[in-house]
């Protein structure tokens, strides 16, 4: 009995030294390490920020009740983000990050 290998008909054999396109990529891992960094810090700086614009916004306007409170907050919000899309952004990643973030959001907010 012979051993033979009966390979299909579109079957093309590759040499080792074809295979060298499975290597590199290190440009695009480079700017993918650089773009994280930069999307932590982003994220970061707009989480103090909005950390910040909270509890002093809550120091002039804090007083009555919740749903008072929280409807004021809101119409505030909407107010200056409808003035451009910078704000926009500004205020949508700052409010999504203290939201996502609630546990330590509630404990910075009530830190004087």
């Amino acid at each position: 009995m012979e051993n033979n290998l009966h390979l299909p008909a579109g079957y093309a054999p590759l040499t080792e030294d074809e295979m060298t396109y499975t290597q590199g990529g290190g440009a695009v891992d480079a700017l993918g390490t650089v773009a994280t960094i930069v999307g932590v810090c982003v994220m970061g700086a707009s989480y103090i920020w909005g950390i910040g614009q909270t509890k002093q916004w809550l120091k002039e306007n804090g007083t009555g009740n919740i749903f008072t409170v929280l409807g004021k907050g809101t119409d505030a919000l909407l107010a200056d983000m409808s003035k451009s899309f910078s704000n926009a952004a500004r205020d949508a990643v700052a409010a999504v990050s203290v939201v996502a973030l609630w546990p330590v959001s509630l404990v910075l907010l009530m830190l004087n």
